[in-house]
């Protein structure tokens, strides 16, 4: 029996996914928030029309291909939410830029790297790099600032808290690394994070 129009094949989200998924390794590639839709295309190993029938256009081929890298954050954000939050702030804090920095070496920073420079003039891709990356890594940062403040060891406002503590580590780590200032402008980053706790504990710890 034909499928009613109009009406998607069982698979589509599955495909559309496993399509997104290896754009997303493009993406990630050097020069892959430049590649054309072509380009992406052949990444994929699919026709430019099987690539517009599941996305669209570019912007929505991208932004797919940024939600699916988000997934693959999975173990650093369980981790920044509950691995030894029973520490005190400082530790605690110090422990998760630590992750974090670990993390962005271990490929989150070619992601968010890729993520930024195809989304900063996208009012699709952008918003996209916003929920599938910047926003995860915010909220369970905030919810492990919201033990410490179940604790009492913590004021203000916790999303405030969160922008706070990982802004500067996010643009180090893209200064060192992403921009290669270590090249022209190295930074004793283990030094700096170790100041850059201190003060967030003075600012925000009670």
């Amino acid at each position: 029996m034909p499928r009613p129009k109009g009406r998607r094949n069982h698979r589509f989200e599955e495909r559309r996914r496993e399509i997104a998924g290896r754009i997303g390794q493009r993406l990630i590639a050097p020069d892959g928030a430049r590649a054309s839709l072509r380009e992406l295309a052949a990444a994929a190993g699919v026709s430019l029309p099987t690539l517009r029938h599941y996305f669209g256009d570019r912007d929505g081929v991208l932004a797919a291909a940024v939600e699916e890298l988000g997934r693959t954050g999975a173990f650093w954000l369980q981790a920044t939410r509950s691995v030894n939050t029973e520490l005190a702030l400082g530790p605690s804090m110090r422990w998760l830029l630590d992750m974090f920095a670990i993390g962005w070496e271990r490929g989150v920073g070619t992601m968010m790297s890729s993520g930024l420079a195809a989304g900063l003039e996208s009012d699709v891709v952008g918003p996209a790099v916003v929920d599938a990356l910047l926003e995860p890594m915010l909220q369970a940062t905030e919810t492990r600032l919201a033990e410490h403040a179940a604790r009492g060891e913590v004021q203000g406002d916790l999303r405030h808290a969160a922008l706070a503590l990982v802004c500067p580590a996010l643009l180090a780590l893209m200064h060192q690394h992403g921009l290669r200032g270590a090249s022209c402008r190295p930074l004793d980053l283990a030094r700096f994070l170790d100041e850059h706790t201190e003060r967030f504990v003075l600012g925000w710890g009670r």
